[in-house]
């Protein structure tokens, strides 16, 4: 669809063209072209008109030469109409498949302008090439702008198909490029916060609905940039990160961790080991017992349970995905370790 798409716009002037010059041709035959003269017969249809005026295109002689003026000129520019198609239509659908085939940099430009309800992703560094990564889990349409040709992630990226445009993601003709007024969001993670500031401001100019999420290093200027700019979201990577290395310090069973309503939420794995308490036990046992919240079950066998049941009983080798709090990790925690001491007075 979006192939046919990157066709219609490349070809649509000239098809209208076409279409115009053949119905203009086609009526002037159909009224004024003398009957008498006409092979085998003294009356033409719209059908045969038209007909008669394709096969004219194509250097075809089907009716002889009339010397009126409102038909003599058609004798003359539908031929050249004819060529015209051939050299231009055959040749550039012929380079534009040729530029597909090599997924070339002008192909990614024709590609990108035709995207609709998309996510522009400016810099494809080590956060850009997750974000992507991540929306292409999702099956989200992305475009890319880089400004390093030589970026490792490009080729990467390319051969997703996702279209990755070079050059500054400031320059508003970049942007009109990925056709940042029909996409729904675009997030600027390069390492300058000035160019991500500036890009988004640019992106609001060309479509004041879009959403835009910016990458800054200073997390207060984040905060201030959020607030005063109508950002949707401001995030500092390395303020974000930083939480997430302090609590893996804590447990190495942490897996992510965010804020909310002020305080720290944490995505926690439990594994039931073999002769842990928790063998047997069901999972409203664990949420009562250390008052947390079980998202997911993993069997050992790798079936996943989303919201598992209340009575779901618990064996070796099972996974748990649980959310909670600073204190429901001590709990968990607390259980390992009787665990432990348990085993070494035994």
């Amino acid at each position: 669809m979006l192939f046919l798409r990157v066709l219609w716009k490349e070809f649509h002037g000239f098809f209208y063209l076409l279409v115009i010059t053949f119905a203009i041709s086609n009526t002037l035959l159909f009224l004024y072209y003398p009957k008498e003269d006409l092979p085998h017969q003294h009356t033409m249809s719209w059908i045969q008109s038209a007909y008669c005026t394709w096969l004219m295109m194509f250097f075809e002689t089907p009716l002889q030469y009339q010397d009126d003026w409102r038909i003599a000129p058609l004798f003359f520019f539908l031929p050249l109409l004819g060529l015209l198609v051939i050299a231009e239509g055959v040749v550039h659908l012929g380079n534009i498949l040729i530029q597909r085939k090599r997924y070339s940099t002008e192909w990614q430009k024709m590609l990108a302008a035709n995207f609709e309800n998309h996510v522009i992703v400016c810099g494809l560094g080590n956060v850009g090439v997750r974000a992507v990564q991540h929306l292409r889990q999702f099956e989200q349409p992305i475009v890319v702008i880089e400004a390093n040709k030589d970026s490792r992630f490009a080729h990467e990226v390319a051969g997703f198909d996702i279209p990755v445009l070079f050059g500054d993601a400031r320059d508003t003709r970049l942007l009109e490029n990925a056709n940042v007024t029909k996409a729904k969001a675009v997030l600027c993670v390069t390492n300058d916060d000035m160019v991500n500031l500036e890009t988004a401001l640019n992106a609001r100019e060309y479509n004041s609905e879009i959403k835009v999420i910016i990458r800054m290093f200073d997390q207060k200027l984040a905060k201030k940039v959020q607030k005063s700019l109508g950002i949707h979201a401001a995030y500092s990577s390395s303020a974000r990160s930083g939480r997430l290395f302090a609590q893996a310090a804590i447990s190495e069973n942490i897996i992510d961790s965010f804020e909310f309503g002020g305080t720290t939420i944490n995505a926690y794995q439990l594994t039931v080991e073999a002769n842990s308490p928790l063998v047997g036990e069901t999972i409203d046992d664990v949420r009562y017992k250390n008052e947390v919240t079980v998202l997911l079950h993993e069997k050992a066998a790798g079936e996943l349970d989303w919201n598992p049941s209340p009575s779901k009983v618990l064996a070796v080798g099972d996974k748990l995905l649980i959310m909670t709090d600073r204190d429901g990790i001590h709990r968990l925690q607390s259980t390992k370790k009787k665990l432990a001491h348990k085993k070494d007075t035994q």
